[in-house]
């Protein structure tokens, strides 16, 4: 492991406390040491406490003499140890740097351990703002002479769930699907690596080690590694620099066929459903489904729309160690047939990337019209509705229609009978037991006296509370345009 603590030049870290007295080495460290001193600060990530209480990792190192090793379950001082140890050196070591479960988005170590890993690996620091957010992939190159270089190289993805926790909630669609929920737990994978290619003092040939910190991967990841590359097959990883890249790409990048598991089933399922739906619930629920459906696709496009960047940037490195490296002994074993496997590997995931761009499109739009649908189902509903309210309303209408005109046919002998029933006429037998004789009473005037004016009060006061509701509601009506086009109201003012 000595070649990562020689005396070549390269980027500095040291502790906030120093920052102040130490020279930035670079125009790059110049360009981002506040970045540099704000993730040794603490204060990325909105000023929350972003360092963990305690650090774990696991190591993998590949021995020219063994193959690959394991050492699991290092604490602080077993990752010091690790990095300090002058045991024979590995040509690759790779640190595993956990997630936290409860909080993914933390830093897995101690703030102390992680300033003692950057400065021992020095790692470049553009790299530094990768540990807190999501960031686009990048890289930086420092030449230490003819056929000597050290090269880094760094991405980070959006690690979702891997779908075990959704298919059983899919197995029913007679439950309204929470999809935000369920496909919500992430953690923001990170990686960087350091190729360093030199030419060894005792045999003067070129050789090269690599050096990787593998933030947040996910355990059975891991494991997959730990098993396909420990022993003898750990040397396959040593015949070209982007193997390790190449492994991890592959398995972090969501496969078509599981994308389609996991979308394709309850879009079916919900949309077979439409000639089931029978209550507004019932639309509701499909219409949730379908939403929630759609939140979750365009985010898996996001996601995915950042990680093509990363592995068209593992392409264009891929390409770049093959023009570096062409013709030299660093990599091993047939080194054309090799480069052409990782430049076929890089290819491949973009154009798979591509293809789960496409089915993201295609679902997405599916969702959309399934949203649609259920609105033009409730519309449809809506207007049904409206149809046999208007019918009834019809019915009524005849209804009342017949009562007003027998109300129109007993209306005048009612009023005659009315009129005549007061006591200023009198039809009563004269005293003298002849016939009845009609006798109006002379003062039948007060009757007009009476309700001519009460009817006309009634009438004045009808016609007021008319006319206040209307100035009401004209003040208001010029109030709330006024408020959205005051000139506009002025000018009709003016005119």
């Amino acid at each position: 492991m000595t070649s990562r603590r020689s005396s070549e030049k390269g980027p500095s870290w040291t502790s906030q406390s120093r920052l102040t007295t130490s020279v930035p080495r670079d125009l790059c460290e110049l360009l981002y040491q506040d970045t540099v001193e704000k993730t040794f600060a603490n204060e990325c990530g909105g000023g929350t406490n972003q360092f963990s209480l305690f650090s774990k990792a696991d190591v993998f190192e590949v021995f020219p003499q063994y193959g690959g090793l394991v050492t699991q379950d290092l604490d602080d001082a077993g990752i010091r140890s690790w990095l300090k140890s002058e045991e024979q050196p590995a040509r690759m070591r790779l640190l595993f740097l956990d997630a936290i479960p409860e909080k993914p988005d933390l830093l897995p170590v101690t703030e102390p351990l992680l300033q003692d890993i950057f400065d021992n690996f020095k790692v470049s620091s553009r790299f530094a703002d990768n540990l807190s957010r999501q960031h686009m992939p990048g890289r930086a190159i420092y030449r230490l002479g003819r056929q000597q270089f050290r090269h880094q190289l760094w991405y980070t993805a959006v690690l979702r769930s891997d779908g075990s926790a959704l298919s059983s909630q899919f197995q029913s669609a007679n439950q309204t699907l929470e999809f935000t929920r369920q496909y919500s737990y992430w953690q923001r994978f990170c990686m960087w690596s350091e190729y360093q290619h030199h030419i060894d003092s005792d045999e003067r040939t070129a050789v090269g080690t690599a050096t990787y910190m593998i933030w947040r991967c996910p355990r059975a990841t891991k494991q997959a590694f730990f098993s396909t590359f420990s022993g003898e097959s750990g040397l396959k990883l040593l015949e070209h620099p982007m193997a390790v890249h190449a492994f991890f790409t592959e398995k972090i990048v969501m496969h078509t066929h599981d994308f389609l598991a996991y979308f394709s089933n309850p879009l079916y399922q919900w949309e077979n459903r439409a000639s089931e739906l029978r209550t507004p619930d019932d639309y509701t629920a499909r219409s949730r489904a379908f939403l929630a459906l759609a939140r979750q696709i365009h985010q898996i496009s996001t996601d995915y729309d950042i990680l093509a960047g990363s592995i068209e940037h593992l392409k264009t490195q891929t390409a770049w160690f093959g023009d570096t490296l062409k013709g030299q002994s660093s990599i091993e074993n047939d080194a054309k047939g090799i480069q052409c496997d990782m430049e076929d590997i890089f290819e491949n995931l973009v154009k798979e990337v591509k293809l789960i761009g496409v089915y993201t499109k295609l679902y997405l739009e599916r969702s959309k019209i399934g949203v649609d649908e259920c609105f033009a189902m409730i519309n449809q509903r809506d207007s049904e509705l409206n149809i046999q309210i208007a019918q009834a309303s019809n019915q009524d209408n005849r209804s009342l229609r017949i009562i007003q005109i027998l109300s129109m046919i007993f209306l005048p002998g009612s009023l005659v009978s009315s009129v005549f029933g007061m006591g200023f006429f009198s039809t009563s037998p004269a005293d003298d037991g002849g016939e009845a004789v009609f006798a109006a009473s002379s003062r039948w005037w007060l009757y007009f006296a009476v309700s001519v004016p009460l009817t006309a009060i009634v009438m004045a006061i009808m016609l007021y509370y008319q006319w206040r509701d209307g100035t009401k509601a004209e003040d208001e009506w010029s109030r709330r345009r006024s408020v959205v086009d005051p000139e506009a109201l002025n000018i009709e003012t003016k005119g």
